[in-house]
């Protein structure tokens, strides 16, 4: 039993090996990672993707990263990212892009893909905002329009990411990001993150979308939710794949855990799977990898600093991704 034992888990450590090698990554076509709301590039030395392109270019990635407006509408990111992509697809020569895209990015990714698909390989959705977040509902319905509170929070919240803005301005990866970024506007991305605008998008952009909207089935157990999402797995010659998860917080020492995911909570139902910011179900689109990981929203990224989650390792689930891409021929 032993000797058994040793034999299985010296083939685990050399299929890891073997996977781990410097061209897993290398796939035919450049990576193009797309943010979400609150996104930049590089700001005080930090990384958006912390940890996950390092190691998509260790494991022979061509990566490139996009600096969307950090909080704007839908329609805005995603005339920015197209923006983005011709520049890119000019710089690198490739034919075509794969994206990769967390949280709102979900929706300027898709956008793109329906705009420019012949120059789209695939769309990878990491906790996409599919479905939008009631979170953004909650708090259109709970402050005021027009008071002081609004007037005053509005003001310093859009003003702190114009200077994120200003911080990320010069691009790390490369001179190609839009120069359409403007004035960030917190009343437009709650707007465009709101179910029933994002409900609008989806049939107006249907494409990789589940043929039954899980936001009518909030009580179902996981499993009943991620059995819608073996559909539409590519349209127009793109292929799309997206991951998720099923916890709110995961480490109460993140100070996203803390204090973000806690206000969040005020404002979001009870009997809903959510992911710290986004309902579960609105993760999946396309070929489903993985629709209950047990981390959170901001864990996806290795947010705060890789703090977020302890017993994963987050980079390598975009390296397995990478990977995928690759064998597939994209």
């Amino acid at each position: 039993m032993l000797l058994r034992f040793v034999l299985v888990l010296s083939m685990a450590l050399l299929s890891q090996m073997s996977f781990a090698g410097s061209s897993s990554a290398s796939t035919k076509y450049p990576i193009v990672m797309v943010p979400g709301a609150a996104a930049f590039d590089t700001a005080l030395g930090i990384d958006y993707w912390y940890g996950i392109t390092g190691k998509l270019r260790k494991k022979g990635g061509d990566v490139y990263v996009t600096n969307l407006s950090s909080i704007q509408s839908n329609e805005q990111r995603a005339t920015e990212l197209i923006e983005d992509l011709e520049n890119i697809l000019a710089i690198t020569g490739a034919e075509k892009v794969n994206l990769i895209a967390h949280s709102q990015g979900a929706l300027a990714a898709r956008y793109a893909a329906v705009v420019m698909p012949d120059q789209i390989a695939s769309v990878t959705t990491v906790f996409g905002m599919n479905r939008g977040t009631h979170f953004s509902n909650g708090f259109r319905d709970a402050i005021e329009e027009g008071s002081l509170i609004e007037t005053v929070g509005v003001f310093l919240i859009d003003n702190t990411f114009n200077f994120v803005e200003l911080l990320s301005g010069v691009p790390q990866d490369g001179s190609y990001n839009s120069e359409q970024r403007g004035q960030q506007s917190l009343l437009d991305l709650a707007d465009a993150t709101n179910l029933n605008v994002v409900a609008q998008f989806n049939q107006d952009y249907p494409q990789g979308l589940p043929s039954k909207d899980c936001m009518d089935n909030q009580n179902g157990t996981q499993g009943e939710v991620a059995s819608q999402y073996f559909t539409n797995k590519e349209v127009n010659g793109v292929q799309y794949y997206s991951w998720g998860g099923i916890k709110d917080r995961t480490n109460w020492f993140d100070p996203i855990d803390l204090v973000f995911v806690s206000v969040v909570d005020l404002f979001m139902p009870s009997n809903i799977v959510w992911d710290g910011l986004v309902p579960n179900c609105g993760h999946g689109l396309g070929d489903p990898i993985k629709m209950n990981y047990k981390h959170n929203h901001f864990d996806a990224i290795n947010q705060t600093l890789g703090l977020g989650h302890w017993f994963m390792d987050i980079p390598t689930l975009y390296v397995q991704q990478a990977n995928r891409l690759k064998n597939k021929g994209l």
